[in-house]
């Protein structure tokens, strides 16, 4: 009996293959045969659950560190985001149409970002498909996303870089034979099976959600490749800090205010300052300081007892998984959201950017790490990500779905 085929593509950051990557292997471990689409850089990666590897060269920076991005967002940075993006997205569509024209899978599982080669494939062979989603996501009586839509500013509708995306859009579609498809259904189309890579209990009106969207949450796996953190013997509680794997505006000036803040405490602390900032930016650091380019995150989580952050959904979810309460420095709109909602549910801090101080940051940290009820409402929910089996839920989700079509 030949194995089922299922074809992955993801978007080329950290925080969108990281969960997928536990969901992968344990597919491949029930005996699928999975092709993952992915940008070169992420290769060895992937290859390590098990499945094949068909690996692309990135049209966007091989490491986001050394990107900064602009404090406050404009029209024209949206609208030349969205070409970079679907640039991106259709960058494996060549290699994967000689790839798969002989041995089709017979199911689609895309990323809610870099989803478009993937759906152009499903539709163009008829195949069913599944979305995940790395962050919240909208149904039809929830929407996280109004608020914040009605502060930004739209890019002019005339704008080249969109004009330029639909150029693009509608030449490929038409190239694969989707004439009768226009721009707005395929980039609108409602999937039939959403996995979203975030707790239920987080996610705003989770309960309006019907059987179409499966809340896994966070999919947490083995990252050995990342290396291993040593706790010091001293003791000391831990604590990290860290901006993800995106590069910002102003970085220097928030790991500044980090080691003002916290580097007299009788704390270890840890510092994963990216691609952007260096050792030396920040001046003499104390004996308890350590900073790096980048640590493996979920060893260094293992130990701490505070993480100051800059509320991505991967690295929030990952520290209500290890039971550490964030302090969240937001620095984009969505991170405003998931910041916004660590405090409404009393999970952690939230602090603007433009209100922090170093102050500031260590009176949060100091007063999470003392409050026991917030630490045990992470606990809880902690526990109940756990019993959630994310993975398995995942891949239970991407069966049912390839053996009911």
């Amino acid at each position: 009996m030949t194995a089922p085929h299922i074809a992955f593509f993801n978007y080329a950051a950290h925080g969108h293959v990281n969960p997928t990557l536990p969901v992968v292997a344990e597919l491949v471990r029930r005996g699928n045969r999975v092709t993952y689409v992915v940008a070169s850089q992420f290769a060895d990666v992937v290859a390590a659950t098990g499945a094949e590897v068909l690996a692309y060269e990135s049209v966007v920076p091989k490491s986001w560190s050394t990107v900064a991005i602009p404090a406050k967002i404009t029209g024209d940075d949206m609208a030349e985001a969205a070409v970079g993006h679907l640039s991106e997205a259709f960058a494996p569509l060549p290699q994967a149409v000689r790839r798969f024209e002989d041995d089709r899978p017979g199911l689609m599982v895309y990323d809610a970002f870099g989803f478009a080669a993937g759906r152009l494939l499903a539709r163009k062979w008829e195949l069913p498909s599944v979305l995940t989603a790395t962050t919240f996501v909208v149904g039809d009586h929830s929407n996280p996303y109004a608020e914040l839509a009605a502060t930004m500013t739209p890019p002019d509708p005339g704008h080249p870089a969109l004009a330029k995306h639909r150029e693009l859009l509608r030449a490929t579609l038409d190239e694969h034979g989707l004439r009768d498809l226009s721009n707005e259904d395929f980039l609108g189309a409602a999937e039939e099976r959403t996995i979203a890579f975030v707790a239920p209990e987080f996610q705003p009106g989770s309960e309006t959600f019907d059987e179409r969207h499966v809340f896994a949450g966070p999919c947490i796996g083995d990252r050995a490749h990342q290396g291993e953190w040593q706790r010091p013997d001293d003791g000391r509680p831990v604590a990290l800090v860290a901006l993800g794997s995106f590069g910002y505006e102003n970085q220097a000036a928030f790991y500044r205010d980090a080691v003002e803040a916290l580097g007299d405490l009788p704390w270890h602390v840890v510092m994963s300052v990216g691609g952007l900032v260096t050792a030396e930016d920040l001046g003499p650091l104390p004996a308890n300081v350590e900073v790096h380019p980048w640590v493996p995150q979920l060893s260094v989580l293992r130990h701490a007892s505070a993480f100051v952050s800059h509320a991505g959904m991967g690295s929030t979810m990952e520290s209500l998984s290890f039971g550490v309460p964030p302090v969240l420095v937001p620095r984009t709109g969505e991170q405003d959201l998931v910041a916004a909602r660590v405090a409404e549910l009393g999970l952690g801090r939230a602090i603007a950017p433009s209100d922090l101080t170093p102050q500031g940051l260590r009176s949060a940290v100091l007063d999470l790490h003392a409050d026991e009820a917030t630490r045990g409402r992470v606990r809880e929910l902690a526990a109940s990500i756990a019993a959630r089996r994310g993975p398995s839920l995942a891949a239970d989700t991407i069966e049912a779905r390839l053996a009911a079509s």
